[in-house]
């Protein structure tokens, strides 16, 4: 890593009128905001070089932390101004209410304790409070520790006891440390949130025709520890997903789709032996394992958003469609999946279509909903899910109906429980139940419904919004 060797090359005199700008703007924000603490934020970079793609980087995860280390500690925000693009470097302003005194030794932790927290130089200001010019050390803490050597950093720099060069290197090596340290913990999280999809999915109850941990619905041959035990067994293979796609090298990235369908006949094998031979996540397999290998994908080039992760799931899965239905005309009746019987019957394209389409039933309708949602988690998760049915044209339905009308009649089903209030109500879930009833004895499931509810909910893992 060679963060040094691009950027523009500042001047001395450059660098002395920003300090004179900062200055004077700081006052005014000091005399503005009289009884409050302003934090001027800014990096402490030696030598020419003040800024690049890098260095913005770095600050912007600083000021991340620093602004949700102070929420954290109950302390309004009244006003911040970024400046990300100055030549000497990126900076900001923060207000905040508060003594100044603790606001300085909590920024004094961020210094010590965030491992970039070093690269950091942090004026904690009031235009009122006499405490404003304590020092670290009046403070209870050790002086600021040299980068290189852990002595007395003030020492050092008088001196010149170590080269830039040195100095750089120094810098360099803690930010790899920091970028190799956030790429292991981004994957745990990513991992934990498929996981927790897979289990929330089979918590949130009562869904129709469905396991949960009331009912076993439509399903004779499993329960809800059935699913917990597919769910653990899982993990390796969303572990595995996301190394593919962090060390995934081409361009193509139907190649990516290809590897990973090797890695899910893997997991399959895997879920069999943990279930006793019950499919218990074959279609969140094939998924869940896209969506994920997307994610790590775009964290990876650190391009995520809603919006690219949509568009590289439907660059994965261009070709789905071609390779999968080519040969369906060759087979016989008894070697076609239920979603190739479907579509030479009915011209429904099912899991396959909506893959191929960017999942439009996850991003349009069940994660806008579930943002929306108001509730306990699960009051959210059920009213997402029946809202996900009314929308999706679910395979699973259709087989066990052996009609395709079974979808107009879920429409009604859907459209009756919101009329009554949908979770919220104990007349929506009295519904609900009289739906499990209904089910169970029509021998319906609505899998295909629970599989993108899972992959709602992963997102919506992602995105924070539970």
């Amino acid at each position: 890593m060679e963060i040094f060797s691009n950027g523009r090359v500042v001047s001395l005199d450059e660098v002395l009128q920003n300090k004179e700008w900062r200055q004077n703007y700081q006052e005014t924000i000091e005399t503005k905001y009289p009884n409050k603490v302003v934090l001027g934020i800014k990096l402490n970079i030696p030598g020419p070089i003040k800024t690049n793609a890098s260095l913005k980087k770095v600050f912007e995860l600083g000021w991340n932390k620093i602004i949700n280390s102070l929420k954290d500690k109950k302390l309004e925000i009244f006003f911040f101004n970024l400046f990300l693009d100055k030549i000497t470097g990126p900076e900001g302003v923060v207000v905040v209410s508060g003594d100044i005194i603790p606001v300085k030794k909590e920024m004094i932790t961020f210094e010590s304790n965030f491992l970039l927290g070093r690269l950091f130089d942090i004026d904690v200001m009031s235009k009122t409070d006499k405490n404003y010019q304590l020092s670290r050390t009046q403070l209870g803490f050790e002086a600021r520790k040299c980068l290189i050597c852990e002595q007395d950093a003030k020492i050092c720099a008088k001196t010149q006891k170590h080269t830039l060069a040195e100095i750089y290197r120094e810098i360099e090596k803690l930010i790899e440390k920091y970028m190799k340290q956030d790429i292991k913990n981004v994957k745990i999280k990513t991992v934990d949130a498929a996981l927790a999809a897979l289990l929330y999915e089979v918590t949130v109850n009562p869904k129709p025709g469905l396991v949960d941990p009331i009912s076993n619905g439509s399903h004779l041959d499993m329960d809800v520890f059935t699913f917990i035990d597919s769910s653990q067994a899982l993990r390796p293979y969303f572990s595995a997903a996301y190394d593919l796609a962090v060390n995934f090298k081409e361009k193509d990235l139907t190649q990516l789709f290809n590897e990973l369908r090797k890695l899910g006949m893997i997991a399959e094998k895997d879920m069999y032996a943990a279930t006793n031979g019950i499919n218990t996540h074959k279609g969140a397999i094939f998924s869940l394992g896209i969506f994920l290998t997307a994610v790590a994908y775009l964290k990876k080039q650190q391009n995520y958003s809603i919006m690219a992760l949509q568009q590289t799931i439907k660059k994965m899965l261009s070709e789905l469609l071609e390779d999968d239905f080519k040969s369906i005309n060759m087979k016989n009746n008894g070697e076609l999946t239920a979603g190739e019987q479907q579509f030479l019957k009915y011209k429904t394209r099912g899991i396959r279509g909506e893959a191929v389409d960017g999942y439009p039933v996850v991003f349009n309708y069940g994660l806008s909903y579930l943002k929306a949602s108001t509730g306990s988690l699960n009051q959210r998760l059920l009213d997402t899910f029946m809202y996900i049915a009314e929308h999706t044209s679910d395979s699973n339905l259709i087989k066990r109906a052996h009609s395709v009308a079974i979808l107009t009649e879920m429409k009604n089903f859907t459209a009756h429980y919101f009329k009554l209030g949908g979770s919220k109500t104990k007349e929506g879930i009295e519904y609900l139940y009289k739906l499990d009833k209904l089910f169970i004895e029509r021998n319906l499931s609505l899998g295909g419904s629970a599989d993108l509810l899972i992959l709602t909910i992963f997102v919506a893992k992602i995105e924070g919004v539970i």
